[in-house]
């Protein structure tokens, strides 16, 4: 009879005796399945131990979901733990409605200058602010007060120096009964126009140079710095003040030109550019666009300012320009303080 062919062990059929029972549920592919003799699948969720991590020992229980590491002790009862956005260990959150620091400061620097929101012009507390500084340290607001009376004489004195060597005159001589004679000017020459133009724009560039000197003072008194005879004779940024003051006296003159009300309105949006410059370091174009919005944004209490400021110019040249030596730093701290407040700037206490 033939043998049927050899199809493997039956694992249905009972071994015969003496012969090795084969393993329970083999892998047909060599490879031994959970359920295996002394092998045990792993709990639901467990992960099993990484490559050279050692598994838990037998009948110690894994920490439970929040329980905290070994070695840290849980936060106590009210207490709460370190949530998102928590400050560092050590540091305190900013109050709610706490400004930032002010323009140019180190956040967190002592003594920093803080900033606030915009607020509106005091006139009389601008003034006392001004007069009070001004009283506690007059030394270094005077110097440039004087040195600008100065050189507007020793201009003045020039100029007559021009007319008196370049100028030329005419005798008219007039017949009658009652003969007469006079003299007319009849102007300074190519030489004495040359002259002229020369101590025009040396007398301007002074001018803007002890300008930049008092608003950069004013910023510092407004910054509650000390300050010195040195601090309002060096100007920051005197190359960029000085672009920018002949573009605004560019346009404001062009204005004056035009029916003069466009002067008058560029006079009162521009008047703030020199100060944009200095404390917030902009340039000529940005420095001027920025006093514009600030311009428009308080028209009246930018207005206040500006004539304020120019009704003390007036009343120190009243005093044959000597009074100029007082209200020329009262008008620029004056300046500082509305400037300050209207852009949410820092304004230091006034001395006591």
């Amino acid at each position: 009879m033939t043998e049927p062919p050899n199809q493997g062990p039956d694992f249905n059929k009972p071994p015969t005796p003496g012969q090795t029972p084969p393993p329970a549920n083999p892998d047909p592919y060599g490879q031994t399945q959970y359920g295996a003799p002394g092998q045990q699948p792993p709990g639901y969720g467990q992960q099993p131990p990484s490559y050279g991590q050692q598994p838990p020992s037998y009948g110690q229980q894994p920490p439970s979901y929040g329980q905290p590491p070994t070695g840290q002790q849980p936060p106590a009862y009210g207490q709460q733990p370190g949530g998102y956005g928590q400050p560092p260990t050590g540091g305190q959150p900013p109050s709610y409605g706490q400004p930032a620091p002010g323009y140019g400061q180190p956040a967190g620097a002592p003594g920093a200058p803080v900033a606030g929101p915009p607020q509106q012009v005091n006139i009389g507390e601008a003034l006392s602010w001004a007069w009070a500084q001004f009283k506690a340290n007059p030394g270094p607001m005077i110097v440039p007060s004087l040195l600008a009376v100065l050189v507007f004489a020793i201009a003045a004195g020039l100029y007559w120096a021009v007319l008196a060597i370049f100028g030329t005159t005419t005798t008219t001589t007039v017949s009658g009964q009652y003969g007469y004679s006079y003299e007319v000017s009849s102007g300074i020459g190519a030489g004495g126009t040359i002259v002229s133009i020369l101590l025009y724009f040396v007398v301007l560039v002074a001018i803007i140079y002890l300008s930049a000197g008092m608003i950069t003072g004013a910023l510092r008194v407004a910054d509650g710095q000390p300050v010195s005879v040195g601090t309002f004779l060096k100007p920051e940024r005197l190359g960029v003040v000085i672009g920018t003051a002949i573009l605004v006296g560019l346009i404001t003159a062009i204005g004056i030109v035009l029916c003069i009300v466009p002067g008058l309105i560029a006079i009162f949006l521009l008047q703030f550019s020199l100060f944009f410059v200095i404390d917030k370091r902009l340039s000529p174009v940005e420095a001027m666009k920025a006093s514009s919005e600030l311009a428009r944004s308080s028209v009246s209490n930018s207005l206040l300012t500006l004539v304020v400021s120019y009704a003390l110019s007036y009343v120190g040249a009243l005093l044959c320009y000597v009074g100029l030596i007082v209200t020329w730093p009262l008008g620029q701290l004056f300046y500082a303080h509305c400037y300050r407040r209207l852009s949410g700037g820092y304004v230091a206490p006034a001395p006591q």
